[in-house]
C-alpha cells in the first residue's frame, strides 16, 4: 500500500494531507467518496512521508502539553490586540512571546506562515491543528468579512463554555472517584492483610464447632478471591482495552455511543451533554456568520458522541438537497433525544432566528445537565459508602459470629 499526497477543495476550504491506497485510482475514488474537488493528487516522496511522521509526533506532543485554557487565553489576547489595531503578524509574535513553551512554538510557526503570505486560516490548518476545526472555520469567516478579532473572541467563548461544562462534570464526580479509590485501597488491605488472619482463626474453630452461615459464606468468598483474584482484576482491564480498540471501527464506535445514551442514570446526562454541545456550537457558528452547511460539517467533526455525528451528517445531506433543518432533525434520532430543539428550530426557520433558538436550547440543556450531574453525585456518594460499609460490616459480623460460636462451644 502506497501513500499519496492530496489537496482538495471541500466546501470552499482547501485541505491537504496524505492517504493510504493501493493505487492512484483507489485514492481518487476514496477522496471523491469523502466529498470535495480534487486539486492535486500524487504519490508522496520519501521526504514527504518522513516529514508527515514528524508532524504527527509534533501534533501528539501539542495535544498532550497544550491545554484548552491556554489556547482560550491566547485567543482572547489576539482578539484584544487586533481590536486595538495591532497588525496580525505583530499580534502573533506578541502573544506567542508570552505563551507557554509548547504553544509558543505554534505561534511562531503561524507568524512565519503569515510573514510568507499565507492566510491565517491556511496557517492554522497546516501548523496548528490543536486549535480545532471550529476555530479554524471561524477564522476563515473572519478573514472573509474583516471581523477576525470577533471570530477569535467567539472561539474563546465556545472553548470557555465547553470547559465549564467539563469542569461541572469533573467536580461532581471528583469526590465519588476519590472515595472509590480509597474504597479499593481499604478492600485490598482487608483481603490481603486482615482477612487471612480472620480466616485462620475461623478455620481452627471450624474443626470443633458448627460455623454460622455468614461465616461459611465468608470462607467461600475468601477461597474464591484467592483462586480467581487474577481474573477479577484482568477481566475489567481486558474489557477496557477491548472497548478502546473497538472504538477505532467507525460503525462499532457509533453503536457503542448509541447504547451509552441509554445507560441508567448516566445515559440521560450523556444525552444532555451532547445536546448542549451541538446546539451551542451550531448556534454560535451561525451567529458568527458561518454558512449553514459549513457549520453543520464543523459541528459533526467536533462531536465526541459518534452517533450524534452520524445524525448530523444525515441532516447535512438533507439540507444540501434543499430540505429544511427541522425536517432533517425530524428524520433522525435527534428528534427523540432533543425534542425541544426540533420544536424551536421549526418555529425559528420561519422567523429567521435559527441561531438564537439554538443558543436558547443549549442553555436549557446545559441547565438540565448541571442538575443531572449534581443528582448523580448525590446518588453515587452514599452508594459507595453503603457498599464499602457493607463489605467491612459483613467481614466483622461473620468473624464475631464465629467467635460467639467458639465461646458457646467452650462453655
Amino acid at each position: 500500500m502506497s501513500k499519496f499526497h492530496y489537496k482538495i477543495n471541500q466546501n470552499g476550504s482547501i485541505k491537504s494531507g496524505f492517504i493510504n491506497a493501493d493505487s492512484l485510482h483507489v485514492a481518487t475514488l476514496e477522496l471523491k467518496r469523502q466529498g470535495g474537488v480534487i486539486i492535486s493528487l500524487r504519490k508522496a516522496t520519501d521526504e514527504e512521508v518522513a516529514s508527515n511522521i514528524k508532524t504527527k509526533y509534533e501534533n501528539i506532543a501539542e495535544k498532550l502539553f497544550i491545554f484548552s485554557g491556554q489556547i482560550e487565553l491566547c485567543l482572547r489576547q489576539l482578539s484584544s490586540l487586533l481590536h486595538a489595531g495591532v497588525p496580525i503578524l505583530d499580534a502573533l509574535l506578541a502573544v506567542g512571546g508570552q505563551a507557554p513553551p509548547q504553544l509558543r512554538k505554534v505561534y511562531f510557526r503561524l507568524a512565519e506562515k503569515v510573514r510568507r503570505g499565507y492566510s491565517m486560516k491556511r496557517s492554522l490548518q497546516e501548523d496548528a491543528s490543536c486549535f480545532g476545526d471550529i476555530t479554524i472555520g471561524l477564522v476563515g469567516v473572519g478573514e472573509a468579512n474583516g471581523t477576525l478579532d470577533e471570530m477569535f473572541r467567539y472561539s474563546a467563548d465556545l472553548m470557555e463554555r465547553g470547559r465549564r461544562v467539563r469542569a461541572q462534570i469533573m467536580q461532581a464526580f471528583a469526590y465519588p472517584a476519590i472515595v472509590m479509590i480509597v474504597a479499593i485501597g481499604v478492600s485490598y488491605f482487608l483481603v490481603v492483610h486482615v482477612l487471612p488472619k480472620i480466616i485462620t482463626f475461623i478455620s481452627k474453630q471450624a474443626k470443633s464447632v458448627e460455623l454460622p452461615l455468614p461465616t461459611k459464606l465468608l470462607l467461600v468468598a475468601n477461597d474464591f478471591i484467592w483462586a480467581y483474584g487474577i481474573y477479577i482484576v484482568a477481566i475489567p482491564v481486558a474489557a477496557a482495552i477491548a472497548f478502546i480498540l473497538s472504538r477505532r471501527n467507525p460503525a462499532i464506535c457509533e453503536r457503542i455511543d448509541y447504547f451509552c445514551l441509554f445507560i441508567p442514570l448516566i445515559g440521560k446526562a450523556y444525552r444532555e451533554h451532547s445536546n448542549t454541545m451541538w446546539c451551542r456550537t451550531l448556534g454560535a457558528l451561525l451567529k458568527s456568520g458561518v454558512g449553514l452547511l459549513a457549520a453543520l460539517e464543523l459541528v459533526e467533526g467536533v462531536m465526541g458522541n459518534k452517533h450524534y455525528a452520524v445524525q448530523l451528517r444525515k441532516i447535512y445531506n438533507m439540507v444540501k438537497q434543499g430540505d429544511a433543518v427541522s425536517k432533517g432533525i425530524a428524520s433522525t434520532t435527534l428528534a427523540k433525544f432533543c425534542p425541544m430543539a426540533l420544536a424551536m428550530i421549526a418555529v425559528s426557520e420561519r422567523s429567521g432566528s435559527l441561531d438564537v433558538s439554538l443558543l436558547h436550547v443549549a442553555d436549557y440543556c446545559e441547565e438540565q445537565l448541571t442538575r443531572r450531574v449534581a443528582l448523580l453525585g448525590k446518588f453515587i456518594e452514599p452508594a459507595i459508602f453503603v457498599f464499602i460499609g457493607g463489605v467491612v460490616g459483613f467481614i466483622y459480623f461473620a468473624f464475631f459470629l464465629a467467635m460467639l460460636a467458639a465461646t458457646k462451644s467452650a462453655i
